[in-house]
Parts: structure tokens; sequence; C-alpha cells
């Protein structure tokens, strides 16, 4: 394992504590080395890498896009455990690039380290849930390292859902899930006799196992309305939407039976469906005319705000939120501002402020260690010690400062949503649920 590796392991470890309200690993694996190939989705970008590596036990090489590996970026990226694949996309000879690629993914698999791909190959400009088709090239990377060692490793292949919330938004969750190894070894007969079939077979059986693990509406229309049916229903796997009694597995499995229900409906139920998302955007469409989101508007009808609890909390964490926007409320203005500017597609952002962020705040925040040892009163013992901890603190106080920047966001707008007069949305939503509840199954 590589230094920066190790590094941003750790750091990530740590980071996305802060960042996730919850994170959840369905089926972890329980090795840091072996000879698997993880082929996951991909649904957040930049992000998808990061919460994967750090958050499973597993120590991985990254299958990444090619264009990212230039004469500056290349040792850095070498450094994190990256190797460039290359896609017909990109407007090059992928066969015989690739065949270079496979001479290290190679040795890698036969060094007994593991392997991470999207099978995928491309990211989505927004969340929506669902699973494209996934490439063979996982397949043949593992085909081409048991030739390469003669067939005498194991070498297995597995797929991975991860399921966001929303990967944009602090304070949302995560849900990991791996399916089923397999062994590649045991289709050698196929492969031998007719090896582009194998191939075939075994991504067949890895996209039907990766479409257990993560919401897959076929439709891309109807993974809207899927969407927007968690946001009325607050069960599933909306970011903002849901009832805090249940479980982030709980809500995972249910949005996967919902998307499963939608997936098997007729033209007529689907047309009834299409129907019934008419009028959803209608419903949406009345929450942005009054400047509110569905989570406010549910606060308000149930008297949920809780702003004696956020007043109180800030209260109390004042001299944190101080020392955070002292250490972090700068640099984080500045990158939020930068990416949001620079980035055009959304789903780079979250991955891109967390990544730039970390570093941003070490590289400023790191002359403390050499500064606070020389002007502490105390031995020299203590002053060590109390500046390492207080500089391993700093990602607490931004945090400290970040949640109090929302504390006063909610009250700030409790206070101008009691002023409206929500009467009339609240009927439009209770004759929506009502529909729901009609058109729906028990799930």
């Amino acid at each position: 394992m590589r230094f920066l590796y190790l590094f941003l392991w750790f750091a990530f470890q740590y980071s996305f504590r802060l960042y996730f309200r919850k994170i959840k690993i369905i089926n972890p694996s329980d090795y840091f080395f072996g000879r698997t190939i993880f082929v996951s989705n991909h649904q957040g970008s930049f992000m998808d890498p990061l919460i994967i590596a750090s958050q499973r036990k597993p120590v991985v090489f990254f299958m990444t896009r090619s264009d990212v590996f230039t004469k500056l970026t290349r040792p850095i990226l070498w450094a994190v455990h990256m190797l460039p694949i290359y896609r017909q996309r990109d407007g090059v000879d992928t066969k015989e690039k690739n065949a270079k690629i496979f001479e290290k993914t190679n040795q890698v698999l036969f060094r007994k380290r593991n392997i991470l791909i999207f099978g995928e190959g491309f990211t989505d400009d927004r969340i929506q849930r669902r699973l494209h088709p996934i490439k063979k090239g996982p397949a043949r990377i593992g085909f081409s390292a048991l030739e390469y060692c003669k067939w005498e490793k194991e070498i297995f292949i597995q797929g991975l859902g991860v399921n966001y919330t929303d990967f944009n938004l602090r304070g949302s969750d995560v849900l990991i899930a791996a399916g089923t190894k397999i062994r590649l070894n045991d289709f050698r007969e196929e492969f031998e006799e007719n090896s582009a079939k194998a191939i075939t077979e075994v991504t067949r059986i890895l996209e039907a196992d990766m479409r257990t693990l993560v919401t897959d509406v076929h439709d891309p229309e109807l993974a809207d309305i899927h969407e927007d049916l968690m946001m009325l229903t607050r069960k599933g796997m909306h970011p903002t939407c849901f009832d805090r009694r249940l479980s982030i597995e709980h809500r995972w499995k249910y949005s996967i039976k919902l998307a499963v229900w939608i997936n098997s409906l007729d033209q007529d139920q689907i047309n009834a469906l299409k129907a019934l998302g008419v009028k959803l955007n209608q419903y949406k469409t009345e929450l942005t005319l009054m400047n509110l989101s569905e989570q406010e508007r549910y606060l308000s009808k149930s008297n949920t705000w809780s702003v004696s609890s956020k007043f109180l909390r800030f209260v109390c964490l004042f001299p944190f939120f101080l020392l955070g926007a002292v250490h972090a409320g700068p640099t984080y203005l500045l990158i939020k501002r930068w990416v949001e500017t620079k980035f055009k597609r959304p789903v780079f952002w979250g991955s891109t402020k967390k990544v730039t962020s970390i570093f941003a705040s070490f590289f400023i925040n790191i002359p403390l260690l050499f500064v606070l040892p020389c002007v502490l009163p105390w031995s020299v013992e203590l002053n060590w010690t109390f500046s390492i901890s207080y500089f391993l603190c700093v990602g607490l106080f931004a945090q400290a400062f970040l949640l109090g920047l929302r504390d006063l966001a909610t009250i700030n707008r409790y206070r101008k949503v009691n002023s409206l007069d929500l009467s009339g949305l609240h009927r439009s939503h209770e004759e929506l649920i009502a529909e729901i509840r009609h058109a729906l199954p028990q799930l």
C-alpha cells in the first residue's frame, strides 16, 4: 500500500463520517488483500471510489478514465493506486492501449491485490436510480489474469451497489451493498472453448446480481416518478423526506421493491402511473411557487421544526462554531463558490468540494503543529500533545461551523414558512397521498 493511498484512507475514513449522517455496509469483505475485481455502479462520480475504498476493508487499485492521466497528474494518480482504462468514447485505439494496461492488472491480481472498476463506464448528470448495462471489461481483466497465472490462482469478480440518498448533500446517507462473489476459475472450460461467450456469460451473471444491489428503474421518466413517490410516502431513499424511525437498510429495501414493482407494470398501468406523475409535477410546481420544499411543508404541518433545540445546540456549540469559522470557514466558502462556478455538471460538486477541502484545510492548518508548541506555556511534551490534538480536531470544528450555519438557516426558514398560509397546499398533499395509496401496492 503506497503512502498517499494510506494517508487518504485515514483522511476519508474521518471526513466521510462527518459528511454523511449514516454509512451502512451490507455483506462486508473481511480481508485487505485478495484477488477480487470489484465492479460498482457509478452514480456519484469522484465520490464513488473514495467512499468504497475508505469504508470497506479491501485495498484496491482503481481503473480510471485515461483522459485524467497527464504528465502532471500521473505520479499523483500512481501514488493513490490508479490505473488508466481506455474507452471507445475517448476516440483512441482501445484494444492496443488496454492490452498494455492488462499487463499491469495481471500483475496486480497476481500479487494478491484487488481491483475496483466502474462497470457502467460513465456517470449521469444527476441522480437517477437505475443501472446502465455493465461493460465486458471487468470479465476480460479477470480472464486475462487467469491466463497470466496459468489458472493456478483463484480470481473472483464481485458486484458492488453504492446507494446514496444524495451525494451532494451533507448529512445525507449512503449504503454500500456487496453481491455474490463469482469464481472465474469455474468458467475455465467455457473460456477455453469460446472466450467471447464465457466473457458475455460472466458479465450477464454479474449484471443480474448488481441489479439486486441498487434501485434500478428501467425507464428514466419513471425513475423521476419513483423519486417523487419516495418523497411523498417518506419511506425510501429520498435525502430529506423520510421517516427517521426507519433504518437506512429498510429504506434501501423499500426503494428497490418500489422499483421492481414499477418495472413489472404493463403499458396501461404505466400510462396510469405517468398520469399520476403529472399530478406529482403539479404539486411540486405549487411548492416552487411558494418557495417551499416538501420537507418544510411537512415540518410545518406536523409542527416538528425543533427550533428551540436547534437554537440551544447553536448556543452550546458557538465556541466551536467560531473556531470552525476561523480554520475552515473562508476555505469552505471559496471552494464552494469555485466548484459551483467552474463545474457545469452538479454530479461532480460534492466529491470535488470534499477532496479539495481536505487538502486545502490540511495545508492551511498544518502550521499550527509547528507554531503552537513554540507559544504554549507548558512543558514540551504537553505543548506537542495539545497541538496535535487541536490539529486533529480541526475537522470537528469545521463540522460545528457547517452545522451552525444549517441551524441558523433552519431557524430563518421557520420564521418565513410560519408566516405563510399553507392550508391549500396541505389539502393538495392529502389528495395526492390518497391517490398514491390507491395506486401503490402495500410495499
